[in-house]
């Protein structure tokens, strides 16, 4: 439990001079000890100190400081004996704070190289009207999607998908990825003829790696297809009753999307399912497919269909069309595309890969060689500004309270926190929905330690809020082993909020469009670069500015010089700002010296250690999460 109900908040490490003086060897060795507590004391708060540097002197030399002997003047002796005060409250101060927790601070600072990111025209010239596509769809998506221009990656992609060309499609999140291949597809669909119906079996299947992706899709075809009601869609997701889902396959779905595992289920034991007139498969999100250890489910489902198929006559009209999306193009994928996608059509919007790929610039069809070759690439929208913070594990629960406490009191906030696991997930929502925004700050039954404050007496504990830090700010957790009503009712509750913190784990980092996202976390590290675009793809979607913050362990730090050679553009944020911000905002407009800001900070940890103390359930969510 040390990891999180430790020291969270320290000071600033003190520089101390060095003297053969024994006394002072031991104010010394005072400065540089870091207590961590574990539990709580009784009857008294932990204050910090801002501690003054104290500059390093030779005693035993009398030494002058450098620029004094440059300048060859002797300092006064009115100097010397402020300087001998000086020396003396700093003795005083070092004393005092020799057992107070120090804000821990790097020695190292990273500075990013000076490299041009990579950037991504979002937005093309181009109009809908222009499209080659059913007057109904154009009105349909004026009034309904009210879109009026394409983005690079779907005037680039639409075109060559409605000729029926296999495709590999490669865009940063949050361009418009899935509107690229749905509207070719359904253009495709509604004008064959004799007219379908949901009697004549599936026709399109789409593959998404999570069921809130899934959903989000289905509620996009839904809006496209109201000028077709004759096309059917569903979706297949797991976490509903596989009698249900049957009972839907047996009705007839013209368009099927669903995730890997529970398609596979169903071509196992569904004899309702059926392939044989299939006629597009979309691969969405196909890194995170693999990544997720989908390969052999992807292959399973690939193969089912090529089977189905072989017992048809083929011909032009029914010739099965594959298309690849992805934000990465990582080497599993390039395998996957060369195995899945004949004669395909390579759509990338970075100018970069443009340059060094010709046949991409003339959007040619290219060979599985070339797309072999094709460099691993990553892009991040610029509307993002990305900040790291170092800090240690045992002081992230504070630091992560401060800076969402500092958010919304700056103005109302929609946040992304990602953690590592579900049990993190399940202890932190628990925790920080309690103490932020239930329990009263400044009152007698939380604060046992009110009376002993003598330090704070003056200006401090009157002053001390007595309301609660984010009234109403709704808390809202997300991971893998929720129901599926439990994941759709928080997905789509979060989706409308304007203000609200979604705690989870990477089940919500692929491919889901969550309005205005103003700023997202990431509590832990990444395993893959991929993971990390993908995370930060949650905030600044289609043009709209956003924030992103990672919290990295100092041993962590080459990961900052990892992104920065992949072109990510990514600058430090420091600790103490957040904490001290933090102390501004919950004391209002009345002022506080830096002591009395970090104050806050302790408060919280102490309401967290008080929490944990008294609730067994969690200290038991805690043990599992750490």
């Amino acid at each position: 439990m040390d990891i999180i109900l430790s020291n969270f908040i320290v000071d600033e490490q003190p520089q101390v001079a060095e003297h053969h003086n024994d006394s002072n060897s031991e104010i010394k060795s005072k400065g540089e000890i870091s207590i961590q507590f574990t539990k709580v004391p009784s009857g008294r708060a932990i204050i910090a100190k801002k501690r003054p540097q104290v500059s390093h002197q030779n005693s035993a030399n009398n030494e002058k400081p450098r620029s004094i002997l440059a300048n060859n003047n002797p300092p006064k002796a009115e100097k010397r004996t402020t300087e001998g005060l000086k020396d003396e409250k700093r003795k005083v101060n070092a004393e005092r704070a020799g057992n107070e927790p120090k804000l821990s601070k790097s020695n190292d600072y990273i500075r990013p190289p000076e490299l041009r990111p990579f950037q991504e025209k979002l937005f093309s010239e181009q109009s809908f009207d222009s499209l080659d596509i059913h007057p109904h769809s154009k009105k349909n998506i004026a009034d309904l999607l009210q879109y009026k221009h394409l983005t690079t990656v779907q005037s680039m992609a639409i075109p060559s998908l409605l000729k029926g060309s296999d495709a590999l499609v490669r865009a940063q999140t949050g361009s418009g990825k899935t509107l690229a291949y749905a509207l070719p597809l359904i253009e495709r669909l509604h004008v064959m003829r004799p007219q379908i119906h949901r009697t004549d079996g599936i026709k399109a299947v789409v593959i998404v790696p999570t069921r809130e992706l899934a959903v989000q899709t289905y509620e996009l075809v839904q809006k496209l297809l109201k000028p077709f009601t004759w096309i059917v869609p569903g979706y297949l997701t797991g976490g509903e009753k596989r009698k249900t889902e049957k009972a839907r396959l047996r009705a007839g779905l013209n368009i099927l999307i669903a995730t890997p595992g529970r398609l596979c289920d169903h071509i196992r034991n569904t004899e309702s399912l059926k392939f044989g007139n299939v006629c597009c498969l979309v691969l969405d999100e196909a890194d995170r497919l693999l990544e997720l250890g989908y390969e052999k489910d992807v292959k399973e489902i690939i193969e089912a269909m090529h089977e189905a198929r072989e017992k048809k006559d083929e011909n032009e009209e029914t010739k099965m069309q594959t298309v690849l999306l992805s934000a990465t193009l990582t080497a599993s994928v390039k395998e996957l595309a060369g195995l899945t996608l004949n004669d395909p059509v390579y759509v990338e919007t970075s100018e970069v890969i443009q340059r060094e790929t010709p046949c991409v610039e003339t959007n040619e069809n290219i060979c599985t060689d070339q797309l072999l070759n094709v460099e691993d690439y990553v892009s991040i929208p610029a509307t993002v500004k990305q900040r790291y913070l170092e800090i240690p594990p045992k002081q992230r629960l504070v630091a992560l309270s401060a800076l969402i406490v500092h958010e919304q009191r700056q103005k109302p906030s929609k946040i992304l926190v990602f953690m590592a696991t579900q049990d993190l997930v399940n202890f932190h929502y628990d925790a920080m929905t309690e103490v932020l925004t239930l329990q009263k700050f400044g009152t007698s039954s939380d604060n046992e330690s009110s009376g002993s404050e003598e330090e704070f007496n003056d200006d401090n504990t009157n002053s001390m809020d007595s309301s609660v830090l984010l009234p109403g700010l709704k808390f809202y957790k997300l991971h893998g082993h929720m129901t599926q009503v439990e994941r759709t009712s928080v997905f789509n509750e979060y989706r409308k909020a304007t203000a609200a913190v979604l705690i989870c784990t990477d089940v919500a980092a692929r491919g889901i469009d969550i309005p205005l996202v103003d700023l997202v976390v990431q509590y832990h590290a990444p395993q893959i670069l991929a993971d990390y675009v993908h995370r930060v793809g949650r905030t600044a979607r289609a043009g709209h500015t956003g924030k992103a913050v990672i919290f990295l362990d100092p041993a962590e730090k080459e990961f900052i010089q990892y992104l920065t050679a992949k072109h990510i553009k990514i600058y430090e944020q420091k600790v103490d700002g957040i904490i001290k911000n933090f102390g501004l905002f919950v004391n209002g407009n009345r002022k506080r010296n830096s002591s009395g800001k970090i104050h806050w900070a302790y408060e919280i940890q102490h309401r967290y250690e008080r929490l944990i103390k008294k609730e067994h359930q969690l200290l038991e969510s805690a043990k599992r999460g750490m």
